[in-house]
């Protein structure tokens, strides 16, 4: 979610702190001031060099640096950066246990730490830990340094904290929820998550600083993005990774990509496996991707394509249908990559009715209107009440080529304009692109439902361009939409559309 999106549901507490994270002189007491202030100094909020001061955790205690950091895994792991407060506990609980669970595994340690970087590491950190029941800022420093140039990663040095009983606290005990919590409270106030209430509480990382979050972190990839790169690998192309790194590379291609993902290898070092001409074959089957430049540019430039791949974030966490209308311009097109990478769908037959589910969302709660439900199966995908004797049917037809109208649609749609029980004053056809054939066949079904029924076609991009800009073009506190926008024969493109609110929305 953006900013913009989160503020509204944001309380006078939670945004105050917000506010003293980038504007530390700005004192006010006004919600609705609060919100403007913030957005009007968005630009400071997403600073990066902002953004990394406060992800410097060295000042403070050892519980509240790691929580912050285990929090910040947590939700940079999930889909849309945002989990509910009691999803959230639990998550830091699992994450914890689990590296416990791994450090005591040998084989796992072996195969995902070498010998010798393993016996250096963990005998400065063992030194460390006996001073006292800390470590110090000058001992946290000598240690990321000696991890940087042993080539260790943050989760290499828990789970080797984890073997000499010091992760996550003292004799491996896990933090308590109220620890949790106030580790929550400190990357509020440093504006790195933000905590809103709709009907439950939730913590989120918005997603104006999420990409600098996790770039900084090390988490380049969220498991499920890595886990669709991995299989855009041939197996050949697996094999080599895990041969180069010293594990077993026998096995279906499934089981190799699980191999992969479970030693927690960083993209950037599987694909440093690969040679220059498997990167730039990689490259050419992305879509828009750039090929050229060094062996370290292609690398960014493949983790680049699969972060913006999955870079949307759930508008409304409140409403399931929400998910759908943020992708339905995928939906629409049958864009299966980024539908399956954000698991939008479980299979490709679920594309046409998330299609329609996101349709209604827009049509009940963006745009307010009530819908009429039909008895049977045999009807258009959607009704609204047009008049008191007139109706709008809508239906949905998602295609990956421009939609050109065929014939066995326009029986379809006449035998729906027809059957219905009161007179159909616009038929809507909601789909992606439109051809300049599909306008003639609109036309001509028109004139065949002998009731002057109106015959529009809308991409799914115009209606959700709709659904987010209609209110702008009423000067009413709480305005009211008008079917009218809709009610031509013909494409309804941008420019009509506009031109149709300007005089249509009161």
């Amino acid at each position: 979610m953006n900013l913009q999106d989160i503020l509204p549901k944001m309380s006078k507490l939670y945004l105050g702190r917000t506010l003293d994270s980038f504007l530390k002189d700005v004192k006010l007491s006004d919600e609705e001031e609060m919100r403007e202030v913030i957005i009007k100094n968005i630009e400071e909020f997403q600073n990066k060099e902002r953004v990394k001061r406060n992800l410097d955790f060295l000042e403070e205690k050892r519980d509240i640096s790691l929580l912050n950091e285990m929090i910040l895994m947590s939700l940079m792991e999930n889909e849309g950066y945002l989990l509910k407060e009691s999803e959230l506990l639990s998550n830091v609980e699992e994450l914890e246990n689990q590296i416990i669970t791994e450090s005591k595994d040998e084989d796992y340690i072996k195969n995902a730490i070498p010998e010798d970087t393993y016996r250096i590491y963990s005998s400065v950190l063992t030194t460390a830990w006996k001073k006292d029941e800390t470590l110090n800022a000058h001992e946290v420093n000598i240690l990321t340094v000696l991890r940087q140039e042993l080539g260790l990663t943050k989760r290499d040095h828990y789970l080797i904290e984890s073997q000499v009983g010091r992760f996550p606290q003292k004799g491996n005990k896990l933090h308590s929820h109220r620890q949790i919590e106030n580790s929550l409270k400190n990357l509020q106030t440093r504006g790195l998550i933000l905590r809103f209430k709709s009907d439950e509480v939730y913590y989120i990382i918005p997603s104006e600083i999420a990409r600098i979050l996790r770039y900084e972190l090390g988490g380049e990839l969220r498991n499920e993005t890595y886990e669709q790169l991995l299989n855009d690998f041939s197996k050949v192309q697996l094999k080599q990774v895990l041969t180069t790194i010293n594990l077993n590379s026998s096995g279906t291609k499934e089981v190799l990509i699980q191999r992969i993902l479970k030693h927690n290898l960083l993209p950037s070092a599987v694909l440093d496996t690969l040679g220059n001409n498997d990167l730039k074959d990689i490259l050419r089957a992305l879509e828009g991707a750039r090929v050229s430049g060094t062996k370290a540019e292609r690398i960014s430039n493949i983790i680049d394509y699969y972060e913006n791949l999955s870079s949307k974030v759930i508008s409304d966490p409140t409403d399931n249908r929400s998910l759908y209308y943020d992708y339905i311009e995928d939906l629409a097109a049958r864009n299966y990559k980024p539908l399956r990478v954000n698991k939008v769908i479980d299979k490709d037959l679920d594309t046409e009715k998330y299609f329609e589910e996101a349709t209604r969302y827009i049509f009940e709660e963006k745009l307010g209107l009530p819908l009429v439900e039909m008895p049977g199966s045999k009807h258009s995908d959607g009704k609204i009440k047009f008049s008191s004797k007139e109706s709008l049917l809508w239906d949905n037809k998602s295609i990956e080529e421009p939609y050109t109208f065929p014939n066995d649609h326009f029986d379809q749609f006449l035998g729906y304009i027809r059957a219905n029980d009161n007179r159909v004053s616009l038929f809507l056809v909601v789909t992606s692109k439109i051809s300049h054939e599909s306008v003639s066949q609109a036309q001509r079904l028109k004139a065949f439902t002998e009731t002057d029924t109106d015959i529009a076609m809308i991409s799914a991009e115009n209606l959700k361009f709709i659904a987010e800009n209609w209110k702008d073009y009423s000067n009413k506190k709480e305005p009211t939409f008008s079917l009218q926008v809709f009610n031509l024969t013909g494409e309804l493109t941008r420019n009509i559309l506009v031109d149709r609110m300007n005089w249509a929305i009161e």
